[in-house]
């Protein structure tokens, strides 16, 4: 059926089918659509937990992948950054989840210090290429013995050089405070801020703003006129990657001190013009003496509000009179949209009645949501301004502000149609009792409408959050700019409380919750059982993918007690991993098929026995210490006493287990995944530990590990 607002009501069912339960699990309380759980790190984690701490998990726009740290190597883990923490992407394909890890190498004499890092904590989009601040990172080209921004490709940890100075090189202190100054959502075009003189027109010995596009550098602080201030340029506020437009076409800067007026806005367009966005649009004479408005022709600073996706709309405060209509003589929140002449007027339009601060706005800039120094939400809709609510309190710390440009992760959400506003505030919006503690509203413009849907039925309790600390390691690696999609572009709203919101919740301890704004319920995306937190780390625009990290087995797959990233997905589940049902072989059927690889391929005898002397059963064990495979692929021959289980697994091997009903010989398969063939190509050689464990039909148990060499097939003609 439809609902309000074209919004198609989706009711998946999660088909259950023998042994599904691993990767199809209905969640409880489920009120828009029938999710499942998918686990998504690996089973192998170096014994360690993935961060669940700041935020470091990140998802890709659809959803199909997710970034995160962990604090053990583990996989094809090749570096490390701060604290000895790694990251890697995880892939969602037809068939699995599989992990990469994407850690560029390190030089081998740097020290991991403040001073040298190694950082990703910008992505793009689809998590294809990654921003890394590094210090002359191996393969990278970068200036030698310099921390440098390279643009990463996350899938061959291949390395492109963003800060190649042609004057002066980078001291050692560049790039040492990271930040974002703008970035296109594929991070092929990069903004950044230098006092290094990296090229020829760049003012010297004062910050410039530089654009990098896809391999090409050039400077960015370029006035309107064609000339570079003396002052030079600057991006603020730092750590907002929307002061560059989704394709890398547009670019926000300021310049501290010009002839245009002090800390004035501009906006570099395709690399090849600049125009004034904070410029005056008024009729009358701004030098007239009659006009009480003294700073007309003394132009105030603007300060950057938000920047529309597409680059053409730009958000920004200032006490100037810009426009005919303004006579409060006090700070405003200011409109610009581009046009084809940005001289003439009708570019600006002034949004608020006294100062505001944008929230967010639909991406075409028709619907805007701004916060006044009074406590009070406005929408600004097509021209028209709705109070919101009001006594919306705004904390000290600027990571908690609802600002488009706060961050880390910033309290306040739009979708882009500018249907939904989703915020956080300590304000009792509603006389509910909230007690001072942070909870989270969603407004809905069709109605009118607002919710607090973190809201418990009694006095709250404890804050409702949107940033994890399942575990708590330090120091914490944030990702720069970062802001979760805790709102969906269609309405649906994510978060983690203590409050105890369903029924359903009975574990006294945080789990995740998801608001419908088709229905106007809140219904659990975790369990609400177990002793384990459960916490929202962040989601895909669609909302269709919601990604948790927890302690919890939520799937059957899970076998330890590790911090593990989990998908509560709405949509198509994966197929079952079924174990090998082939049945027994007998005599001469045991053995393997002919092949044409070289006898190396076979890797020795392996033995399991098992004994029922001696009043109870003993399995042992027997295996050669080192082996070595020509080529990327070899066979194991094992011999069993009797029927059971074996499986075998390894970093960068892919995972395997046969079941077999009677004792006999038997070929195991062993093959080495898509990264580490790679590796093998590239040095010819490849060593991991193969782990083998075998579980008899009676339940006795023994594990080994082996050394295992894969060496690269002599090709022809050599």
């Amino acid at each position: 059926m439809l609902l309000r607002g074209d919004k198609r009501w989706k009711a998946r069912l999660c088909a259950f089918v023998l042994g599904a339960a691993a990767s199809c699990v209905l969640l409880p309380g489920a009120a828009s659509a029938a999710r499942h759980y998918e686990k998504v790190s690996p089973a192998d984690k170096g014994q360690g937990d993935i961060v669940g701490d700041g935020l470091t998990t990140v998802a890709s726009r659809a959803g199909d992948a997710v970034a995160f740290n962990s604090r053990a190597p583990f996989g094809d883990t090749v570096g490390s950054g701060v604290s000895g923490q790694s990251q890697f992407v995880a892939r969602r394909s037809d068939s699995e989840w599989s992990t990469h890890a994407i850690t560029p190498t390190p030089r081998p004499d740097a020290y991991q210090t403040f001073f040298s890092p190694t950082r990703l904590q910008n992505y793009s989009d689809d998590l294809r290429q990654a921003l890394v601040w590094g210090y002359d990172l191996p393969g990278g080209g970068g200036t030698p013995l310099r921390n440098n921004i390279y643009v990463e490709d996350t899938a061959t940890l291949g390395l492109r050089p963003v800060t190649l100075s042609q004057v002066d090189p980078p001291t050692i202190f560049d790039f040492l405070d990271q930040h974002t100054w703008g970035i296109s959502a594929d991070v092929l075009h990069v903004s950044f801020v230098s006092a290094t003189q990296f090229l020829p027109d760049a003012a010297p010995g004062v910050p410039n703003v530089y654009q990098w596009d896809d391999g090409v550098l050039s400077l960015a602080g370029i006035l309107p006129d064609g000339t570079v201030d003396p002052s030079g340029s600057d991006v603020a506020p730092a750590d907002y990657p929307g002061a560059m437009s989704a394709d890398g076409a547009r670019l926000v800067f300021t310049v501290p001190s010009s002839t245009y007026g002090p800390s004035q806005l501009f906006m570099r367009i395709d690399e090849a013009r600049t125009v004034w966005i904070s410029q005056p649009e008024l009729t009358d004479d701004p030098l007239d003496p009659s006009d009480d408005q003294q700073n007309d022709s003394n132009p105030s600073p603007a300060a950057l509000e938000g920047v529309s996706p597409d680059g053409r709309t730009v958000f920004f405060t200032t006490d100037a009179r810009l426009v005919d209509n303004d006579n409060n003589g006090a700070p405003d929140l200011y409109r610009y949209v581009d046009s084809a002449d940005p001289s003439r007027p009708g570019n600006l339009t002034r949004i608020s009645q006294e100062s505001g601060e944008l929230v967010g706005m639909s991406d075409d800039g028709e619907r805007v949501y701004y916060r006044t120094s009074i406590n009070q939400m406005w929408v600004w809709d097509h021209g028209s301004t709705r109070l919101v609510a009001d006594g919306v309190t705004k904390s000290g710390l600027g990571n908690e502000w609802p600002n488009l440009t706060a961050s880390d992760p910033g309290f306040g959400r739009v979708t882009p149609d500018g249907e939904f506003l989703a915020f956080f505030t300590r304000g009792d919006l509603l006389a509910r009792g909230t007690n001072n503690f942070f909870e989270l509203y969603v407004y809905d413009l069709a109605d009118g409408s607002l919710n607090c849907v973190s809201c418990p039925s009694g006095p709250a309790r404890t804050n409702a959050l949107v940033q994890p600390f399942v575990t708590t390691g330090k120091p914490e690696i944030y990702n720069i700019g970062f802001r979760p999609r805790f709102l969906s572009d269609n309405g649906h709203v994510f978060f983690s409380t203590a409050e105890e919101l369903v029924p359903q919740d009975r574990n006294g301890v945080i789990d995740a919750y998801e608001y419908d704004p088709a229905v106007g319920t809140v219904s659990l995306l975790s369990t609400g059982t177990g002793r384990d937190p459960t916490m929202f780390a962040d989601a895909s625009a669609s909302g269709d993918d919601v990604f948790l990290v927890t302690r919890q087995q939520l799937v059957s797959a899970d076998h330890d007690d590790l911090v593990d990233v989990y998908d509560a997905r709405d949509g198509s589940s994966l197929p079952v991993a079924s174990e090998d049902t082939t049945p027994p072989c007998d005599g001469d059927a045991c053995q393997p098929p002919p092949s044409a690889s070289p006898p190396d391929d076979s890797l020795g005898s392996l033995l399991f026995d098992e004994s029922t002397t001696g009043g109870g059963a003993r399995v042992s064990l027997a295996v050669r210490k080192r082996v070595t495979v020509h080529g990327a692929a070899g066979s194991l021959r094992i011999r069993l006493s009797t029927g059971g289980k074996v499986t075998w697994s390894g970093r960068g091997l892919r995972r395997g287990s046969i079941r077999r009903g009677r004792s006999g010989t038997y070929v195991l398969r062993l093959r080495l995944g898509r990264h580490a063939r790679a590796r093998l190509d590239a040095s010819g050689a490849y060593t991991t530990s193969l782990h083998l464990r075998f579980v008899s039909a009676s339940g006795g148990e023994v594990q080994h590990t082996t050394r295992v060499t894969f060496r690269a097939a002599a090709k022809k003609g050599r």
